[in-house]
């Protein structure tokens, strides 16, 4: 009776190290995250097709957001063709480190090309 009874304190403590353990690792190992917003396929050709990146950074739960962007699009057409933000492994450790305090994230953009319009013939 006696070893029954240690072999079930034995399986508590397993469980809750387990437990403990995988709450502790859970917040760093989140996956990186994308998302693409795409209004025309020209981004997905590389030629003609300049990208343009930048790391943007929001502060305190994101109550100071981060600046808004402007992109240099050229002003005939003045319209962006896609859109992506990417959170890497490091901005996530960062979030975890500063308690969420600082929170960045990759933005990737291309303008759409000036195309201009042709007559009929």
């Amino acid at each position: 009776m006696k070893t029954t009874l240690l072999f079930r304190s034995d399986n508590r403590i397993r469980r809750l190290s387990t437990g403990l353990v995988l709450l502790l690792i859970a917040p760093v190992l989140p996956g990186c995250i994308t998302t693409r917003v795409a209004t025309e396929s020209d981004c997905d050709t590389p030629a003609n097709v300049t990208y343009t990146q930048k790391t943007i950074t929001a502060f305190f739960w994101g109550l100071k957001q981060p600046t808004d962007i402007k992109p240099p699009c050229d002003q005939r057409s003045n319209h962006l063709n896609g859109v992506t933000v990417k959170s890497t492994f490091a901005h996530y450790l960062l979030s975890t480190v500063t308690l969420g305090i600082v929170n960045k994230r990759q933005v990737t953009w291309c303008c759409a090309p000036y195309v201009p319009k042709t007559d009929s013939i």
